[in-house]
């Protein structure tokens, strides 16, 4: 018993001496690199993205009160417990910013309880990463380049879950296709006229839905051209709704390259317009 006793004095005074030596987001650091991961796929994946968040902010951004944030949740999320998103009501945010990472945050936990962290637990663990970086860096609020990337790949990352979670591109249903010539993203006046429609759906629907536009192509010329060209036709669609006066952050793009069926199939080279709805 005393030897246990004894061990067990050893190992926290180590600890304690570690913990005084280094700073808090070091030290927290030091635990996760010690630790075994466990729990499902969702919390792994998390766990390092937390863990990449927290070394940007401890080796670029010399933050360490950030770093140790993450770090912390990584810990948690490597041992497999269940870490939910920032919530924004708990962090010193500007009013003007709080109605949109509010509806980003209340999107995000409805995924989750429609199954995304099983369905699509890898993206689904990178939109909560990517949330946390965007409350985190809109309660600074003077690095705009990095609130915009978080943001960005938020709502980048969201589209694709919830594509998922209406059966991916086997089982969702785009609600309109925009089509193109042979390797070309050229918008024709067929497709301006579709974006049109698609536009003013958007505004009927008071922009409340999210749209994904897929790009796609047939099996003429190679993968890595295929799949630049899916980006460039989907690209193409998104400047026009943009355009038409849809806001950015509703629009999510998928270069889905080359579609299954014939070789030379003019009815692949088009753009799925897909109004992000699983509910």
């Amino acid at each position: 018993m005393k030897n246990e006793l004894l061990n067990t004095s050893l190992k926290l005074g180590a600890f304690a001496a570690l913990f005084l030596t280094v700073g808090c987001a070091e030290y927290h650091h030091r635990v996760l690199d010690n630790m075994e991961a466990k729990g499902p796929e969702f919390t792994q994946v998390l766990s390092k993205e937390y863990e990449e968040l927290g070394k940007t902010e401890e080796n670029i951004m010399y933050d360490e009160a950030s770093a140790d944030y993450y770090f912390q949740k990584a810990i948690r999320a490597k041992e497999g417990c269940p870490v939910l998103p920032a919530c924004p009501e708990k962090w010193d945010i500007h009013k003007d910013h709080m109605p949109e990472l509010v509806t980003a945050r209340a999107r995000l936990i409805n995924a989750m309880n429609f199954g995304a962290r099983d369905i699509a637990p890898r993206m689904t663990a990178y939109a909560q990463a990517h949330y946390d970086c965007w409350v985190e860096q809109q309660s600074e609020d003077w690095q705009k380049e990095d609130i915009a990337r978080c943001r960005s790949e938020f709502y980048t990352a969201m589209a694709i879950v919830e594509f998922e979670l209406m059966g991916g591109h086997l089982n969702a249903m785009p609600s309109s296709m925009i089509m193109f010539g042979l390797n070309s993203s050229h918008l024709d006046d067929d497709g301006m006229r579709a974006i049109d429609a698609i536009a003013q759906e958007a505004r009927d629907l008071k922009f409340q839905h999210h749209i994904l536009l897929v790009g796609r192509t047939d099996k003429v010329g190679d993968l890595k051209h295929n799949k630049q060209l899916s980006q460039h036709r989907a690209t193409a669609v998104k400047r026009q709704l943009i355009r038409r006066g849809v806001p950015p952050h509703l629009i999510s793009i998928k270069a889905a390259g080359e579609t299954p069926g014939p070789k030379v199939d003019a009815h692949n080279r088009r753009v799925d317009v897909i109004f992000l709805n699983y509910r």
